[in-house]
């Protein structure tokens, strides 16, 4: 899921941008271009640092959690364990991956909002030095939240249409 989660952050890349350029520049009172470079520049550390690394923890998480066997998809409660404990690296059920695909990129969006907020944040107190560090982090949290909104909606519609 790596590769796919790449590519998916990548093409989302600037739909994000300018949801939180649009928070960051009026909770901060920066000139809207400003915002949308300061906002580009934490946002590619999140995608090329961020999205590895949220992808390690949840490999982890699943080895640990798996032993890296497969869970099954007999019931319900086995395809959501499957798909959410082994996002990062998918058992290939081959006639299930239509739907685990766009579930596990959703599922892996969590680590991800964690590690972007972190990244951003450390990122953006460098960029605006004259900026309150809470605020920063409040503004980074907000804008956060709203884009994964966004890419939360995006990848349910995934989801649904995948299984239709």
């Amino acid at each position: 899921m790596l590769f796919p989660q790449v590519i998916l952050m990548g093409i989302a890349f600037v739909p994000v941008v300018l949801i939180e350029s649009l928070l960051v520049h009026r909770t901060v009172s920066l000139t809207f271009s400003r915002a949308v470079k300061d906002v580009a520049v934490a946002n590619l550390w999140t995608t090329l640092l961020g999205v590895p690394l949220a992808w390690l923890v949840m490999l982890v998480l699943g080895m640990v959690t798996t032993g890296g066997y497969a869970l099954g998809l007999d019931s319900p409660a086995k395809m959501l364990a499957a798909v959410s404990l082994q996002a990062a690296w998918l058992i290939p059920y081959e006639e299930h991956l239509f739907w685990m695909i766009p579930c596990a990129a959703t599922v892996l969006l969590i680590p991800c909002f964690v590690l972007s907020v972190i990244i951003e944040r450390f990122v953006l107190v460098r960029r605006w030095k004259e900026t309150d560090r809470r605020l920063v982090f409040l503004t980074v949290l907000r804008a956060n939240i709203w884009s994964y909104i966004f890419l939360l909606v995006v990848g349910s519609l995934g989801i649904v249409s995948s299984v239709r």
